[in-house]
């Protein structure tokens, strides 16, 4: 069983994100190409039970983070089961959609349905109710900005997101998005 660090919050100062009140940690723990697939799951548990003990608090994932896609997630939510669910209100997590998950014409992108259809299969991977943070993670010039951010505050307005964010998107079209 495992017993989280009584000290780990003694040696890392968060900083305030934005002008919001979440704190974040100096450094997150980002589980793309190294927490996918059954062969990693004891590593990628050894890794995150290290990383809280030293006061990493934030989990950044996403909808094909794997491979394959989606297993980071999962074996992040196994982990999140197994080990933390007493310390999932210090735990920030967030997960992000907009690159290939699936065919067809709503697997990837910034639209409502693609974004929308993504958060909820996140939460069913990881078995929470919610997330804290949830980006696009590109912009899509082929979905109209506005049709992006709307999914991202449908989120919040339904609980399943505390917060949102954008992603990989250059300073014109953040100010834009900011708006």
């Amino acid at each position: 069983m495992y017993v989280a660090d009584t000290k780990r919050y003694d040696a890392i100062a968060y900083r305030r994100c934005g002008r919001s009140g979440l704190k974040l940690p100096p450094i997150s723990l980002g589980l793309w190409q190294n927490f996918g697939g059954q062969d990693v799951f004891g590593t990628g548990r050894a890794v995150i039970r290290r990383a809280f003990d030293k006061g990493v608090t934030h989990f950044d994932l996403a909808n094909n983070y794997g491979p394959p896609y989606g297993s980071a997630e999962e074996n992040f939510g196994l982990v999140l089961k197994k080990d933390f669910s007493s310390h999932r209100d210090e735990m920030i997590i967030s997960s992000k959609a907009g690159w290939d998950m699936w065919p067809g014409p709503y697997g990837a992108g910034g639209s409502r349905k693609h974004l929308l259809a993504s958060l909820e299969q996140s939460l069913k991977r990881m078995g929470v109710e919610y997330v804290d943070i949830f980006y696009s993670h590109r912009p899509t010039l082929d979905v109209p900005l506005e049709e992006t951010i709307a999914a991202l505050v449908q989120m919040v307005r339904q609980g399943k997101a505390l917060y949102v964010g954008i992603s990989s998107y250059g300073p014109d079209r953040t100010r834009e998005a900011e708006r």
